[in-house]
């Protein structure tokens, strides 16, 4: 598994800007192109660079799989015309009409399944669930519906805030369908998806995550 510490634009949350499946990555216009270059060598696959939502918080306000797209409602149509120009009808692109836009804070998934913030309206779970093509659940993790900073999933592994729960874990590892574990990134921050963003082939890192961190990540994220 390839592993980069990096920043950006001085900042370690390096999650908040970079959203990865195993078939694409997109990425939020503030990287810089030797920056490019060494994310799509760990990760190993086409990387898209755009903003959303007139932000540079693409890993905020996005949350993908292997299959599909969710975009906030305040994408912007150039910004949505960009995306579907890159990804045709290769990949479904759904914008997820409701109050919540922070996606990428919400939702957490991987090819087989997602688990969502409690209080998506109907309409939005449909959305969700048909484009992304899994599975559906609704609920906290440590008591927060912000499940998509609370833990990371690749279609290998799920690494979780350090305070999830023994239940929750279970519920995590079964719901989407592979190993869990917990960890934090950046010298002990526990919102680990805002410290990384990966997938099956890599990770990318906030600069200051520890070795430690590091091999508990390996360790998780690898698959074995």
């Amino acid at each position: 598994m390839n592993i980069i510490r990096t920043s950006v634009n001085g900042l370690v949350s390096v999650g908040a800007f970079g959203v990865v499946t195993d078939k694409f990555a997109i990425v939020s216009e503030l990287w810089t192109n030797k920056a490019i270059e060494a994310i799509t060598n760990a990760l190993e696959v086409p990387l898209s660079k755009l903003n959303i939502g007139d932000t540079s918080l693409v890993g905020i306000l996005i949350a993908a799989n292997s299959k599909g797209i969710l975009l906030p409602h305040i994408v912007a149509p150039r910004e949505l015309e960009k995306l579907e120009a890159v990804f045709g009808d290769k990949v479904n692109i759904g914008i997820v009409e409701s109050k919540i836009t922070c996606l990428g804070n919400c939702i957490v998934t991987n090819d087989n399944g997602a688990i969502i913030h409690e209080k998506f309206e109907p309409n939005a779970v449909r959305t969700i669930k048909d484009t992304l093509e899994v599975d559906v659940e609704k609920g906290n993790i440590i008591k927060s519906p912000l499940v998509g900073s609370h833990a990371l999933s690749t279609n290998k592994g799920i690494i979780a805030h350090p305070l999830t729960t023994e239940m929750e874990l279970n519920w995590l590892s079964e719901s989407l369908g592979v190993p869990v574990n917990v960890g934090t990134m950046n010298r002990g921050v526990p919102f680990v998806s805002i410290g990384c963003f990966a997938n099956s082939k890599g990770a990318i890192v906030g600069k200051e995550t520890t070795g430690p961190e590091l091999q508990r990540l390996y360790q998780t994220l690898r698959g074995t």
